[in-house]
């Protein structure tokens, strides 16, 4: 469009010039005449197609349809840690779909399975006795070409190969993203007892100068390497529901003390992961701790070692509750919630209905409110949060009501406190213990009333 009006202006000023000579200028002033109107018509077609869009926007599909993978989804190969040039470790994506420390492994410790694995190039990372549960543990890192089961069993007693496992990689059990939640809203929790007993959460940090845990008692460890630091999401959900109390907030155990062992760290702005060797590092603390209920609002595949240490927590009279998982009706079990002695918690909402990400099988449990539930929100105020994460420290709370009045741990008391916490559930669902609910739903201590 410039260089048609720069041909006017110039046809213009020769007609000028030449009128001066003899050129038959009215001709000249028709040719500008018919050249305006062409570009008359030319500057309308190019505003039309200007002002007109690819697309309406109004036809543009909803943001969630064009999304299509979560996000928490993670590349296959990943770097932790502030310095990705010199990473605390390097996570990966296994052929099963679980994550685990890139060719790092765990396995019971005895000096020929030392010196063995020495022998293979193996760098030993950690040669660890664990006082509390009251077993050793080798961690290691092998050669690439040895980085399998297959490999490893040729080399390894029988004995010791049945303690092999890798260095796992576990992830928070909550769905959706904090949410700011309006204060003037109904709370969703009531106390459920005055206890002042200890119980644990094994968890990411928790953000200790959030007002709900202004009266609160808390004692928290650490247990990441190389100076990672645990973001405080997650946990600071989780222990809201425990003992936060702010505006609407109301703490289901207000006078408890919460031991908060931090394993998680950040992998993504939307998602974090805990290792194998951190759970076991923070199970042994807390054992030593003397804390008669753990809360682990997490979950990851089967494992050799930490089926064998949540078996060695659970035999000192420890009594562990884990989310059930948030992969959805036709998921797999997920653990520490699939193991046997582990306490396993579904989730619903407000309706009793089953939450639609929750996990259901046989190992299910019981069930509890996890669906918009009330809790502290790590930058401050008070959000919603859903997941079998927020379902799972009900249950614990409810057990730690009922192991009150007791100070013997044995087995027998456990199991004694569990019959007596189904006894308080409320029967959903189909008749009986069944996938979806478990037992049924823990909504209180000392009714049963819905």
């Amino acid at each position: 469009m410039t260089r048609i009006k720069i041909t006017i202006f110039s046809l213009l000023a020769f007609s000028q010039v030449s009128s001066a000579q003899l050129i038959n200028t009215q001709g000249i002033t028709k040719q500008v005449e018919n050249i305006e109107k062409t570009v008359d018509r030319l500057e309308q077609k190019i505003i039309v197609e200007e002002v007109k869009e690819p697309f309406a926007l109004s036809e543009m599909p909803a943001l969630e349809n064009l999304i299509t993978e979560p996000l928490t989804t993670l590349p296959k190969t990943l770097a932790i840690g502030a310095d990705l040039s010199n990473p605390a470790f390097v996570e990966v994506k296994l052929d099963d779909g679980w994550r685990a420390v890139q060719n790092q492994w765990m396995i019971l410790a005895d000096e020929q399975t030392k010196q063995t694995l020495t022998g293979l190039g193996a760098m030993i990372n950690s040669d660890s006795t664990y006082s509390g549960l009251g077993l050793s543990i080798l961690r290691f890192t092998i050669p690439s070409h040895l980085d399998s089961k297959s490999a490893l069993a040729k080399h390894l007693t029988q004995e010791a190969f049945a303690t092999l496992d890798r260095n796992h990689i576990y992830t928070a059990q909550s769905q959706t993203p904090q949410t700011a939640f309006d204060t003037a809203h109904k709370p969703i929790n009531q106390s459920l007892c005055t206890t002042t007993a200890r119980i644990g959460m094994i968890d990411s940090a928790v953000a200790r100068t959030h007002p709900a845990f202004a009266k609160a008692k808390i004692t928290a460890k650490s247990f990441l390497t190389k100076n990672l630091n645990s973001p405080a999401l997650h946990g600071t959900a989780v222990a809201g529901v425990l003992i936060g109390e702010f505006n609407t907030l109301i703490p289901l155990l207000p006078q408890a003390h919460l031991y908060s062992a931090e394993v998680f760290y950040r992998q993504s702005d939307y998602s974090q992961g805990a290792t194998l060797s951190a759970m076991i590092d923070a199970l042994n603390w807390l054992v030593e701790e003397k804390v008669t209920v753990i809360n682990m609002s997490l979950a990851g595949p089967d494992n050799r070692i930490l089926n064998r240490m949540i078996t060695a927590a659970i035999q000192k009279g420890t009594i562990i509750v884990a989310a059930a998982g948030n992969e959805g009706p036709a998921a797999q079990a997920v653990y520490p919630a699939g193991y046997d002695e582990v306490i396993a918690v579904s989730a619903f909402d407000n309706n009793l209905k089953p939450y639609r990400w929750s996990n259901r099988g046989d190992y299910i449990d019981y069930s509890a409110l996890g669906v918009n539930v009330i809790t502290a929100q790590a930058m401050g105020g008070l959000s919603k949060e859903s997941g079998t994460s927020m379902a799972a420290p009900v249950v614990s709370a409810a057990i730690a009501c009922l192991l009150e009045n007791s100070k013997n741990m044995k087995q027998s008391y456990r199991d004694a406190v569990l019959a007596s916490l189904s006894d308080q559930a409320i029967d959903l669902g189909p008749k009986g213990r069944d996938p979806i609910y478990g037992i049924g739903a823990i909504q209180g201590i000392g009714s049963k009333s819905k």
